[in-house]
């Protein structure tokens, strides 16, 4: 593997002491971002040094109320953090672009870091459910929510951030209400727990896009995948349309053509695979 030179590579009240401070909300043309500081943000946690709890909460200009919500939740890469991946790789503006009803979340993982780790989301029983409900408390709190009712959840990786999905899937408590897994060039590690969520109901949704980086743990996936007749597709890039990603068939995605740390903004894809997606149009 190349990683050394990537540059990515429970609802209800809240919980004393699960929020300890709330950044200025920031407005701009894909919307309203939010800056929370959780408790049960990934760290700090006894597994790693970090000390960040920063997450960004991401709101669609024009996201509408209803009686359940949907997220997006993204899992960084090595050697990033939260407020340089958003502009990077224009997150708010993609998702409002999708013209999805989904509020996207960016937690905080390995502060600039080569580390695949995400604390308590990764490594700690219920840690997601509980970061979810964190969430939503606090929007409820701060009049950006009117429910406490989780619809759909996405779960989006990036690189190292495989370790939060994997994670998540592993042991995070709330698989029931996840919908659809996206990697972006992200299979390298974990492979059991991917595998285990795509094939454990019809309803799950796997697509994984990746470079000649992570060829070989794709290879890996589609095996543990494959079922006795066929279930699954692989397509070139350069030859994929919406109309043949709407399916909830595992799906992989090879390229040649864009750079790992292009993945995900070069030509607009975490727009385009959430169209893919169980998330409500607004």
């Amino acid at each position: 593997m190349k990683r050394s030179t990537f540059l990515s590579s429970g609802t209800g009240l809240l919980a004393a002491g699960a929020l300890s401070r709330i950044g200025d909300a920031r407005s701009k043309d894909a919307g309203e971002t939010v800056f929370m500081h959780l408790a049960s943000a990934p760290y700090p946690h006894k597994s790693r040094h970090y000390t960040d709890n920063t997450v960004a909460v991401c709101i669609p200009p024009h996201y509408r109320q209803t009686d359940t919500v949907d997220f997006i939740v993204h899992f960084h890469g090595w050697h990033n953090w939260v407020a340089h991946l958003l502009p990077e790789y224009r997150l708010p503006q993609q998702l409002d672009a999708s013209g999805l009803n989904a509020i996207l979340i960016v937690p905080q993982g390995p502060l600039n870091a080569p580390d695949s780790g995400f604390g308590k989301l990764e490594l700690d029983g219920n840690g997601f459910a509980d970061f979810i409900g964190d969430v939503i408390a606090h929007l409820n709190a701060s009049g950006k929510l009117r429910t406490q009712t989780i619809g759909n959840v996405v779960l989006t990786a990036h690189s190292g951030g495989y370790g939060g999905a994997g994670g998540v899937l592993t042991r995070g408590g709330l698989n029931e209400k996840i919908s659809d897994v996206i990697l972006f060039d992200s299979a390298y590690g974990y492979y059991d727990a991917f595998a285990n969520w795509t094939t454990s109901a019809p309803e799950h949704h796997l697509l994984s896009v990746f470079t000649d980086d992570t060829s070989t743990g794709n290879t890996a996936l589609m095996g543990m995948i494959q079922a006795p007749t066929p279930n699954i597709y692989v397509r070139l890039a350069k030859d994929m349309t919406q109309n043949n990603l709407e399916t909830r068939a595992p799906t992989f995605i090879l390229t040649t053509d864009v750079a790992h740390d292009e993945l995900m903004q070069q030509f607009s894809w975490f727009k385009l695979f959430l169209r893919s997606t169980a998330l409500k149009p607004r």
